[in-house]
């Protein structure tokens, strides 16, 4: 079962740095995506809200953001992923985000997503905070 969650997590990350639509089909319908920060980055998303506001996130990247697996771990059901970020943001702004996702799989699809990452860089590129 962990080898398969690591795949399955691997593939997933091609997906989202090839920039295909179809990474929804990873996540389930009762899908929670959960990014840390006290700001418009962070919080709890359903699997409707996760393609509404990655959409509007990924636009924002003409190129795209390749996500680069650093390491993994899984057990059980969960894969812990350390993951670096390289994109350029249509602002001109590089937005090289480093990463740590626990993943929880059921059924082989993405059941909860728990997304740690550097909030403030976050928030400078995508929102012009200072």
């Amino acid at each position: 079962m962990s080898t398969e969650n690591k795949l399955l997590v691997e593939d997933f990350f091609k997906a989202l740095s090839e920039g295909d639509p179809e990474y929804m089909d990873y996540y389930t319908d009762e899908t929670i995506l959960w990014t840390a920060g006290d700001n418009a980055i962070g919080g709890t998303r359903t699997k409707a809200e996760i393609k509404e506001f990655a959409d509007g996130v990924l636009s924002t990247f003409p190129n795209g953001i390749k996500f680069n697996i650093v390491s993994m771990t899984a057990e059980d059901d969960r894969v812990a992923v350390e993951v670096r970020g390289e994109a350029m943001h249509a602002s001109g702004k590089e937005y090289n985000n480093q990463y740590h996702f626990l993943i929880k799989v059921k059924d082989q699809k993405i059941l909860e997503l728990r997304e740690y990452m550097d909030t403030q860089l976050a928030a400078k590129v995508l929102l012009g905070e200072q």
